[in-house]
């Protein structure tokens, strides 16, 4: 992963939670994931009680951090038949708990293009391989699953599992965020079991 790519993994991860590095980008400390970590239990654990949860039609993915309440929504767009939008099959926007009562916002050009921002190629008939601007080294499986419902399927370890959020634990710093972990949250297809994936971080 490049510096910049590094870098950028904080900001996405944190779910927007400082937004001007984006001037100082070649003065940021250097970042690498330490080790990644993969647990399962019975029922998907809730990282905050206190943070609320999106709920809009076509959810796939969220992102909650420990900064403040604003969440990230990762959303399928789909067409008037429920297939997925081949143009557009992923939306991205924020839902400011923090400071709009959950008002929507887009995302800014740095978010969109360095952080945030997701880029899909189709992989099969109505199946999308989408990653994230800031780290494109993984990548999830958007489709519409057996349920009729769209999911995001991510490789956690040999498991395929449907991702339903992402958590950030991070403290404020003096010019960025320090982010400590950040934990992905879903269900093995295959067995129904929880699991998350905790990827340490080093900065």
């Amino acid at each position: 992963m490049t510096g910049i790519g590094r870098r950028s993994l904080i900001l996405s991860a944190l779910g927007g939670a400082v937004a001007a590095p984006a001037l100082a980008q070649d003065s940021l400390p250097p970042i690498s994931v330490r080790r990644s970590e993969i647990s399962v239990s019975r029922s998907l654990p809730v990282a905050r009680a206190d943070l609320p949860v999106p709920t809009d039609p076509g959810l796939l993915v969220y992102i909650q951090q420990a900064i403040d309440k604003n969440v990230l929504v990762y959303l399928a767009k789909q067409g008037p038949d429920g297939r997925l939008d081949p143009r557009n099959p992923v939306e991205v926007y924020w839902r400011r708990y923090n400071d709009a009562d959950g008002a929507r916002r887009p995302l800014s050009f740095f978010e969109r293009v360095f952080a945030f921002g997701v880029s899909t190629q189709r992989v099969a008939d109505g199946r999308y391989s989408a990653r994230l601007a800031s780290y494109r080294d993984r990548d999830a499986v958007v489709e519409i699953g057996e349920d009729g419902k769209p999911r995001a399927v991510m490789k956690i370890g040999q498991r395929n599992v449907r991702i339903v959020y992402a958590y950030a634990m991070a403290e404020r710093g003096r010019f960025i965020p320090k982010v400590h972990y950040v934990d992905i949250h879903g269900f093995d297809l295959a067995s129904g079991e929880a699991v998350r994936e905790r990827i340490r971080l080093d900065m």
